[in-house]
C-alpha cells in the first residue's frame, strides 16, 4: 500500500549521524543509515505502507511511528511536520512572512485577550489526523485546549491561519487545507498572502465550507466563530509590497 505523496513540500528530513545514533540507541530494531536517510533492516513487509521515496530494489526508508516522531521533535532545535510516517523539514520564512505572521497574531490577540479564546503562535503544532502533525502559523482555541500528552500539540483549534511561502503554497492551499477542514473543531482557516494584500477565508457553514477572498485595504473579515472582525489593513499594517 503506497502512502500518498504530498506534493510541493520540501524533501523529507535528512538525518545527521548524531540523530541516527540517538534513534538507533532508542529503537528495538536495527536500521541502516546512508546519506542522511534511515532505512529499515531486511526485506520490507509486503503488507506495510510504502515510503513515498522508496525505490524498488533498494532498502525501504523507515516510516516513523507517532511516538518516534514526538521523541525526535522533543530533542530537535528545529520544527518538523509529520505526515503518514514521513518527517519533513519546515522551511525558513522571509522577513515579510515573519512580519505578516506577527501582525496576524497581534491583531487576533488584541481582539481576543480576556475572552474565552486563546491565540497560539507557530510553536504550537496541531494534530490533523492519526498520523499527521502540522504547524499552522497561527491557531486559536475556544475554552479549554485539548493537548497531546507532550503538551506541545493542540487537538481542538477553532481557527488556523497559514501565511503562504512560494515553496509550499500549493500544499497549503490544497492538501494541508483539507487536513484542517477534516478537524471537527475547526470553524475557519485563513490563507494569507505575504506578497500581496490578500486573504482567503474558509468558514464552515453547517456541513460545507464557504470561501471568500478579501483583497482591499477596506475589507473586514467577519469571524463569527470568534465573535469579532479582522480588518485586512491591520494584518498588513506597515508592510510594503513595492519590492515583492
Amino acid at each position: 500500500m503506497a502512502i500518498e505523496r504530498v506534493e510541493n513540500l520540501p524533501p523529507p528530513h535528512r538525518f545527521t549521524v548524531e540523530e541516527y545514533f540517538a534513534f538507533e540507541e532508542a529503537s528495538e530494531f536495527k536500521h541502516e543509515y546512508i546519506d542522511g536517510v534511515i532505512y529499515d533492516w531486511g526485506d520490507p513487509d509486503p503488507d506495510a505502507p510504502v515510503h513515498p521515496d522508496y525505490v524498488p530494489g533498494y532498502p525501504m526508508p523507515h516510516l516513523f511511528t507517532v511516538e518516534e516522531y514526538l521523541a525526535f521533535e522533543a530533542q530537535s532545535e528545529f520544527k518538523h511536520e509529520y505526515i503518514d510516517g514521513v518527517i519533513y523539514d519546515m522551511t525558513g520564512g522571509t522577513f515579510k512572512h515573519s512580519r505578516v505572521k506577527v501582525r496576524m497574531t497581534f491583531a487576533l490577540e488584541l481582539r481576543l485577550q480576556g475572552s474565552v479564546y486563546t491565540v497560539c503562535n507557530s510553536d504550537m503544532s496541531v494534530r490533523v489526523g492519526a498520523s499527521r502533525f502540522v504547524y499552522p502559523d497561527v491557531s486559536v482555541v475556544r475554552g479549554q485546549p485539548q493537548l497531546e500528552d507532550d503538551d506541545t500539540t493542540l487537538l481542538n483549534p477553532i481557527l488556523t491561519a497559514e501565511v503562504l511561502s512560494p515553496t509550499t503554497e500549493d500544499y497549503d492551499r490544497s492538501t494541508k487545507l483539507r487536513y484542517y477542514q477534516a478537524l471537527p473543531s475547526l470553524q475557519c482557516c485563513l490563507i494569507v498572502e505575504q506578497f500581496d494584500m490578500q486573504v482567503d477565508a474558509y468558514i464552515r457553514v453547517d456541513d460545507s465550507w464557504r470561501h471568500q477572498r478579501y483583497d482591499s485595504s477596506d475589507d473586514i473579515i467577519p469571524l463569527p466563530m470568534l465573535e469579532c472582525q479582522l480588518p485586512l489593513a491591520e494584518i498588513y499594517r506597515g508592510i510594503s509590497f513595492e519590492s515583492a
